[in-house]
Protein backbone atom coordinates (compact mmCIF):
# COMPACT_ATOMS: atom_id res chain seq x y z
CA UNK A 1 0.00 0.00 0.00
CA UNK A 2 0.78 3.46 -0.86
CA UNK A 3 -0.37 6.82 -0.24
CA UNK A 4 -0.85 9.18 -3.73
CA UNK A 5 -1.63 12.68 -3.89
CA UNK A 6 -4.14 14.01 -6.74
CA UNK A 7 -4.82 17.55 -7.29
CA UNK A 8 -8.36 19.34 -8.07
CA UNK A 9 -9.11 18.10 -11.58
CA UNK A 10 -6.97 14.95 -11.50
CA UNK A 11 -7.95 12.22 -13.23
CA UNK A 12 -7.38 9.00 -10.90
CA UNK A 13 -8.91 6.08 -13.31
CA UNK A 14 -10.93 6.25 -16.33
CA UNK A 15 -13.44 4.37 -17.53
CA UNK A 16 -12.41 1.14 -19.48
CA UNK A 17 -8.93 1.46 -18.26
CA UNK A 18 -7.74 -2.10 -17.08
CA UNK A 19 -7.09 -1.73 -13.59
CA UNK A 20 -6.03 -3.72 -10.52
CA UNK A 21 -5.81 -1.29 -7.45
CA UNK A 22 -8.28 0.40 -5.30
CA UNK A 23 -7.93 3.45 -3.29
CA UNK A 24 -9.18 4.52 0.04
CA UNK A 25 -9.73 8.71 0.06
CA UNK A 26 -7.53 9.79 3.03
CA UNK A 27 -8.47 13.60 2.28
CA UNK A 28 -10.46 15.63 -0.50
CA UNK A 29 -13.18 15.16 -2.58
CA UNK A 30 -13.67 12.81 -5.46
CA UNK A 31 -16.76 12.69 -8.37
CA UNK A 32 -17.38 9.07 -10.21
CA UNK A 33 -18.83 9.65 -13.67
CA UNK A 34 -19.89 7.31 -16.37
CA UNK A 35 -19.62 8.48 -19.95
CA UNK A 36 -18.01 10.98 -21.73
CA UNK A 37 -18.54 14.27 -23.30
CA UNK A 38 -22.54 15.15 -23.36
CA UNK A 39 -23.25 11.80 -22.13
CA UNK A 40 -21.18 12.08 -19.26
CA UNK A 41 -23.24 11.15 -15.78
CA UNK A 42 -21.79 12.06 -12.49
CA UNK A 43 -22.72 8.67 -10.00
CA UNK A 44 -22.11 10.01 -6.56
CA UNK A 45 -19.42 12.43 -4.56
CA UNK A 46 -17.09 10.30 -2.65
CA UNK A 47 -14.85 11.66 0.90
CA UNK A 48 -12.61 10.45 2.75
CA UNK A 49 -12.98 7.15 4.42
CA UNK A 50 -14.85 6.09 1.06
CA UNK A 51 -12.89 3.49 -1.17
CA UNK A 52 -13.26 3.55 -5.16
CA UNK A 53 -11.68 0.80 -8.08
CA UNK A 54 -12.83 -1.74 -5.10
CA UNK A 55 -13.96 -4.44 -7.97
CA UNK A 56 -10.70 -5.03 -9.15
CA UNK A 57 -9.80 -6.02 -5.73
CA UNK A 58 -12.09 -9.32 -6.50
CA UNK A 59 -11.20 -9.36 -9.82
CA UNK A 60 -8.86 -7.19 -12.19
CA UNK A 61 -10.09 -5.81 -15.45
CA UNK A 62 -11.23 -2.65 -17.45
CA UNK A 63 -12.84 0.32 -15.54
CA UNK A 64 -16.77 0.85 -14.68
CA UNK A 65 -16.66 4.17 -13.82
CA UNK A 66 -13.92 7.50 -14.29
CA UNK A 67 -13.29 9.38 -11.38
CA UNK A 68 -11.43 12.64 -11.15
CA UNK A 69 -10.45 14.45 -7.55
CA UNK A 70 -12.72 17.65 -7.56
CA UNK A 71 -10.31 19.15 -4.46
CA UNK A 72 -6.51 17.84 -3.52
CA UNK A 73 -6.72 14.41 -2.51
CA UNK A 74 -4.77 12.19 -0.99
CA UNK A 75 -5.55 8.32 -1.49
CA UNK A 76 -3.71 5.43 0.06
CA UNK A 77 -3.65 2.43 -3.06
CA UNK A 78 -3.76 -1.01 -2.90
CA UNK A 79 -3.18 -3.95 -5.43
CA UNK A 80 -4.85 -6.65 -5.74
CA UNK A 81 -1.55 -8.91 -5.10
CA UNK A 82 -1.81 -6.68 -1.43
CA UNK A 83 -5.28 -7.00 -0.85
CA UNK A 84 -5.57 -11.39 -1.70
CA UNK A 85 -2.32 -11.17 0.74
CA UNK A 86 -4.28 -9.26 4.03
CA UNK A 87 -7.61 -11.18 2.98
CA UNK A 88 -5.62 -14.09 4.60
CA UNK A 89 -4.44 -12.37 7.44
CA UNK A 90 -7.51 -10.76 8.36
CA UNK A 91 -10.72 -12.34 7.54
CA UNK A 92 -12.80 -9.24 9.42
CA UNK A 93 -11.35 -6.78 6.53
CA UNK A 94 -12.85 -9.48 3.81
CA UNK A 95 -16.33 -8.89 5.54
CA UNK A 96 -16.09 -5.39 5.98
CA UNK A 97 -14.74 -5.23 2.05
CA UNK A 98 -17.90 -7.24 1.30
CA UNK A 99 -19.99 -5.22 3.15
CA UNK A 100 -19.18 -2.34 0.78
CA UNK A 101 -19.45 -3.92 -2.28
CA UNK A 102 -22.86 -4.85 -1.42
CA UNK A 103 -23.72 -1.93 -0.40
CA UNK A 104 -22.69 -0.43 -4.03
CA UNK A 105 -24.67 -3.40 -5.87
CA UNK A 106 -27.96 -2.08 -3.46
CA UNK A 107 -27.47 1.66 -4.49
CA UNK A 108 -26.77 0.51 -8.03
CA UNK A 109 -30.00 -1.52 -7.95
CA UNK A 110 -31.94 1.44 -6.59
CA UNK A 111 -30.33 3.41 -9.57
CA UNK A 112 -31.35 1.35 -12.24
CA UNK A 113 -34.69 0.84 -10.83
CA UNK A 114 -35.15 4.76 -10.46
CA UNK A 115 -33.85 5.52 -14.26
CA UNK A 116 -35.61 2.51 -16.02
CA UNK A 117 -39.42 3.39 -18.11
CA UNK A 118 -40.89 0.32 -15.68
CA UNK A 119 -38.75 1.00 -13.19
CA UNK A 120 -37.32 -2.42 -12.68
CA UNK A 121 -34.59 -3.67 -10.76
CA UNK A 122 -30.97 -5.57 -11.69
CA UNK A 123 -33.69 -8.87 -10.56
CA UNK A 124 -36.08 -7.94 -13.11
CA UNK A 125 -33.38 -7.17 -15.69
CA UNK A 126 -32.22 -11.03 -14.48
CA UNK A 127 -35.09 -12.52 -15.15
CA UNK A 128 -35.70 -10.61 -18.39
CA UNK A 129 -32.55 -12.02 -19.81
CA UNK A 130 -33.14 -15.72 -18.33
CA UNK A 131 -36.42 -15.67 -20.32
CA UNK A 132 -34.83 -14.26 -23.58
CA UNK A 133 -31.78 -16.56 -23.63
CA UNK A 134 -31.25 -18.64 -26.86
CA UNK A 135 -30.80 -21.65 -24.86
CA UNK A 136 -33.07 -23.38 -22.29
CA UNK A 137 -32.54 -22.37 -18.72
CA UNK A 138 -32.14 -25.92 -17.95
CA UNK A 139 -29.27 -26.13 -20.22
CA UNK A 140 -27.37 -23.72 -18.14
CA UNK A 141 -25.90 -23.59 -14.79
CA UNK A 142 -28.12 -21.74 -12.23
CA UNK A 143 -26.90 -18.68 -11.11
CA UNK A 144 -27.55 -18.10 -7.39
CA UNK A 145 -27.12 -14.57 -5.84
CA UNK A 146 -26.42 -14.74 -2.20
CA UNK A 147 -25.93 -11.26 -0.08
CA UNK A 148 -24.31 -10.38 3.05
Amino acid sequence: MQKQAFKAGDTIIAEGEEGNTAFLIVSGLVEVSIGEGAKSRVLATLNAGEVFGEMCLIEPGPRSATVKATTDTECIATSYEEFMAALQNNPAQAAQFMKTLVRRLRQMNRLVAATSPRRRGLSALFQEWQASAPVSVSEVLPLQWTMI
